[in-house]
């Protein structure tokens, strides 16, 4: 058996136990709840848009400073389309977390702004 071999028997062994680490640690800091509201809903989005674009850099950069090998380019395309889509989520969540904490000043009153409607009259609109 060859040690690409070894080495993949290996990683089939220990995915399922990685994959189990993961999870249990998403669930113990409270990842896999359901948000509390919209900022927090933004605020994890942006932090695993963070996490995946540190983890594709780092092997993009190394595959640049492998010179990119002949199974390495298929991998870095792959690579660099997952950099800009998390990027995109990323900088998606980061807008809609601003608008959610700078509200525009324009926005028109509507339920759940904080600003309360003309209320109804009581005799049902009748002319006094």
């Amino acid at each position: 058996m060859t040690p690409a071999w070894r080495y993949f028997v290996v990683a089939l062994v220990v995915a399922p136990a990685a994959a189990w680490g993961v999870y249990r640690l998403a669930r113990g800091l409270g990842f896999l709840d359901p948000p509390w509201n919209p900022e927090h809903e933004e605020r994890r989005t942006i932090i695993a848009a963070l996490y995946a674009f540190l983890l594709f850099l780092c092997v993009f950069l190394f595959g640049f400073a492998n010179a990119w090998p002949r199974m390495w380019v298929y991998f870095g395309i792959v690579n660099a389309l997952a950099l800009v889509f998390f990027l995109g989520i990323g900088l998606r969540a980061v807008r809609r977390l601003w608008k959610l904490r700078h509200p525009s000043p324009a926005r028109p009153a509507g339920p759940g702004t904080g600003t309360a409607a003309e209320p109804e009259p009581r005799d049902g609109g009748a002319p006094l």
